[in-house]
């Protein structure tokens, strides 16, 4: 470890052991170095790794942060504990969640889990989903647990009233269902630990002793739940370090609370703070955009980011059309940056405010064949073919998942239909147990046929849960996928859908066969922790041949060479929801803006459409005011300022001439009123026309010239035709295909 490659305020914050520290980073200002160093250093000075605990948000940023870690202290960071806050909560309710009442085997519940437990409930309680969807019910259990609330919390601040008292009904059923099902879901992971922690003293005074330094990455993006745990950790140590920028505090919707960045000091009034603001990133000319719209914002913290890096490029910026000229303007420019500045398609990416926004990208960058993918599609491990196997894994573990059995009952179809499946669950009902012992003592009313099937699914159940304790994981996998018929139902198909389910299969066992070679607990159990865990974050892979498509918040962590922002609109960016909302959901919406702006290193464009069709609705949009923002010095507007220089300032461009409807004939012969002007006696055909003198051409184009039209966008002229005042050019566009044009009376600029 070499101190001499931190710059001084690294430094400070590495050399600072004690005490409460809190280090403002400012975006690119290199905070993963500085809390991999800080640990490093807090070993130098002696203290053991088996004290250390370093808490971050994503799975990969936690390998990176242990990797880095036992790089500088020749593999002596082993024993810190360095992972997400529900990974860590984890391992803390593995030891002692008995304490609380459920076994150590619990399994985790993602959305879809929580979904069709709550599905289940409605039916139950005969609730009409158009009253009170279920995704709205999930995201209420949801927003209550990380405010700390359990069912009749959140009643307590409710109105009270028929639809309150329903909620709190279906709030209180969910949490028995899970805790009936040995499940927690991911705000349980958190809140579990807490009360852990809080009701049994010789639970928490182990983990003070054990974990003496702690440290917290992202902090402004903590919850309630994550503050308290902290607090509750280091208050007698008081040796807190947390690492983050309020900034980039852009989750306030999921339960993240800016103030536990902004208010620390409060907390820990003896802190240290140390400003991290030399960017190691982007360009100058970025960085002043980003600190012009950031400054804007009343409650932060007072920073400014600088590099000793080039000044670089201006930011360029288009004002199309419609969304679909901003779409081929975006294309165009992927084009050049990749053809003449040697851009990888893996080092580009257009960030979006909303996903509805990536369908005309899609189309135009399938046209102009620049390859893509859409970040935030179906995760691999929500695929329906990956979700059946693990729920057979599940179950295996923790018999009483009645969302894994039910899903995996009759997959492959095994003749248990709907009907046995409601007489079983009334079995269990009436034992009231889980429904797996509804299949041990099977009911009287069950037919023959039924009850042979479903004896036989679970002897082969019972069957398989034998040999996986004395099987290696990968070899026990693949004898789960072959006696279940799960790669059987597919590989047997000529369907190319199904075919590719059987792949994934073989792709989910090739992950089972990884995971038991790196791991230090090649176990079942471990393996289904480490896939539950998995973020959004972690699944996303290097695609060295794509452009990366993502919205604004999916782009926070990550960085490109050239970041394009389209959409820059009034009522998009800030979207009309925040604006309704009040000036800290405004001022989120700027802090959005000031994190997609920072993810571009040398190359930044910006775009919004004048007209946008959107959710099936047609809108004429004004500029997103975080435009005006930005100086105008450090910004190239190429589109404008050809179009200025054309057709002069404010000035709309002339029209295609359209065909005039004839005022209707008075029928008295009187020229002017209604009669063709040609067939007025003594007048040739032709003669009006010719006495006006025709424009002269304002500019001669050749075939392969770059031109802009006023209406259509980006275009490349095909072919001339004609000379002088009859000259005609065909041009194609991007958004719009081969259009033609009289050259005297187009508004056409040659742009290059």
């Amino acid at each position: 470890m070499n101190l001499n490659d931190l710059n001084q305020k690294q430094r400070e914050a590495v050399q600072t052991h004690d005490g409460p520290l809190l280090i403002v980073a400012g975006a690119g200002s290199g905070k993963t170095r500085a809390m991999t160093y800080r640990i490093a250093s807090l070993m130098d000075a002696g203290v053991s790794a088996y004290h250390i605990l370093a808490l971050t948000f994503t799975n990969k940023a936690a390998k990176e942060m242990l990797r880095r870690a036992n790089d500088l202290t020749k593999g002596g960071a082993d024993e810190a504990w360095i992972g997400t806050f529900h990974s860590v909560c984890v391992r803390i309710l593995r030891r002692d969640i008995e304490k609380l009442g459920y076994k150590r085997s619990f399994v985790i519940y993602d959305d879809d889990d929580q979904q069709r437990v709550l599905k289940d409930l409605f039916k139950r309680f005969d609730i009409d989903e158009k009253q009170l969807a279920v995704k709205e019910m999930k995201r209420i259990i949801g927003d209550a647990k990380n405010k700390l609330l359990d069912a009749d919390g959140w009643f307590a601040q409710s109105r009270k009233d028929r639809r309150s008292q329903t909620i709190h009904d279906l709030f209180s059923a969910y949490d028995a269902r899970l805790r009936q099902a040995n499940a927690l879901d991911f705000d349980d992971l958190l809140n579990k630990t807490l009360e852990l922690l809080l009701e049994h003293p010789p639970v928490l005074d182990h983990y003070r002793k054990r974990f003496r330094y702690v440290h917290v990455d992202e902090y402004q993006d903590t919850n309630l739940a994550q503050y308290h745990l902290v607090k509750l950790i280091t208050q007698e140590s008081r040796n807190l370090c947390v690492v983050g920028d309020d900034d980039q505090s852009i989750y306030g919707w999921r339960g993240a609370d800016i103030r536990n960045i902004m208010e620390f000091q409060k907390d820990f009034p003896e802190a240290k703070v140390v400003k991290l603001e030399q960017n190691y990133r982007s360009t100058q000319t970025i960085l002043s955009a980003a600190n012009s719209v950031i400054k804007h914002n009343a409650t932060r913290m007072d920073k400014e980011l600088w590099t000793e890096g080039a000044k670089g490029d201006k930011i360029r910026f288009a004002a199309a059309g419609d969304e679909r000229e901003e779409a081929a303007w975006i294309c165009e420019h992927i084009r050049r940056l990749n053809a003449k500045r040697k851009v990888p398609y893996a080092q580009i990416a257009v960030l979006y405010r909303m996903h509805a926004q990536s369908r005309v990208l899609e189309e135009m960058l399938m046209r102009a064949g620049i390859p893509y993918r859409v970040y935030g599609g179906t995760r691999f491990y929500d695929r329906k073919e990956i979700k059946d196997a693990l729920a057979y894994l599940r179950l295996m573990i923790n018999p009483d998942d009645d969302v894994a059995l039910k899903r995996i009952i009759n997959t492959p179809k095994r003749a248990i239909g709907d009907a046995t499946v409601a007489m079983l669950e009334e079995q269990a009902d009436n034992l009231q147990s889980p429904l797996y012992q509804a299949l041990v003592n099977l009911p009287d009313t069950l037919g023959s046929r039924p009850r042979k099937c479903v004896e036989s699914f679970r002897d082969m159940m019972e069957g398989l849960n034998q040999k996986r304790k004395t099987m290696p994981l990968g070899e026990f996998v693949a004898l789960m996928l072959d006696e279940t018929g799960l790669i059987k139902e597919y590989a047997e198909s000529a369907d190319e859908d199904m075919l590719a389910k059987r792949d994934n299969l073989l792709e989910f066992l090739g992950a089972v066969n990884e995971f038991e070679k790196k791991s230090e607990d090649p176990s079942l159990e471990a393996y289904l922790e480490n896939v539950a865990l998995v973020t959004d974050l972690d699944m996303q892979e290097d695609a060295p041949q794509y452009v990366t498509l993502m919205t604004l918040h999916s782009a926070k962590g990550l960085e490109y060479r050239a970041v394009f922002i389209a959409g820059l609109e009034d009522g998009l960016l800030p979207s009309m929801r925040a604006k309704s909302e009040g000036e800290a959901r405004l001022e989120e919406e700027r802090r959005l803006c000031y994190v997609g702006i920072t993810r571009a290193r040398e190359f930044l464009y910006l775009t919004r459409a004048r007209h946008r069709a959107i959710f099936n609705q047609a809108a004429h949009n004004q500029p997103s005011p975080f435009l005006a923002e930005i100086p105008k010095e450090l910004i190239s507007d190429e589109w404008g300022t050809a179009m200025r220089k054309h057709f002069g300032p404010e000035k709309k461009a002339p029209e295609p001439p359209r065909p005039t409807k004839q005022p209707p004939k008075m029928g008295f012969g009187i020229p002017g009123m209604g009669m063709d002007p040609g067939k007025i006696p003594g007048v040739r055909k032709g003669l009006i026309a010719s006495l006006a003198p025709r424009p002269e051409p304002t500019e001669i184009f050749k075939k392969g010239d770059k031109v802009l039209h006023k209406k259509f966008g980006s275009g490349t002229v095909v072919e001339t035709t004609g000379t002088g005042a009859d000259s005609r050019v065909s041009i194609q566009f991007t958004a719009y295909g081969e259009k033609e044009f009289a050259v005297a009376i187009a508004p056409i600029v040659k742009v290059e």
